[in-house]
């Protein structure tokens, strides 16, 4: 399984995946936010595994777990001085064409 590491301009990217399902981590930096985004058909299980982060469901910090359902726009921010990392899993594994970016 070959694994991805990706830059963003909000931090970093860890991502594989399987027939079942698609893994990332991510960090965020600190005082930086993900765009918002929707995914079509995918569900997203999200594991915050450092820091805190604020989010549409509120404010999330380690070992706190939440379901995003398809369709449902979400983003995160860290305000804090000190990175913060969370694991996604999206199931059906995700494809580039299912993310939807919102402006």
């Amino acid at each position: 399984m070959k694994i991805e590491n990706i830059k963003a301009k909000y931090g970093s990217i860890k991502f594989f995946r399987t027939k079942e399902a698609s893994f990332n981590i991510e960090t965020i930096l600190p005082k930086k936010r993900l765009p918002k985004v929707y995914l079509k058909r995918n569900k997203a299980i999200l594991m915050i595994l450092e820091g805190t982060l604020n989010t549409p469901k509120g404010k999330l910090k380690k070992d706190d777990v939440v379901t995003i359902k398809p369709r449902q726009r979400f983003w995160m921010e860290n305000n804090s001085n000190k990175k913060a990392k969370f694991l996604a899993i999206d199931i059906p594994p995700i494809r580039e064409k299912d993310i939807v970016w919102v402006k």
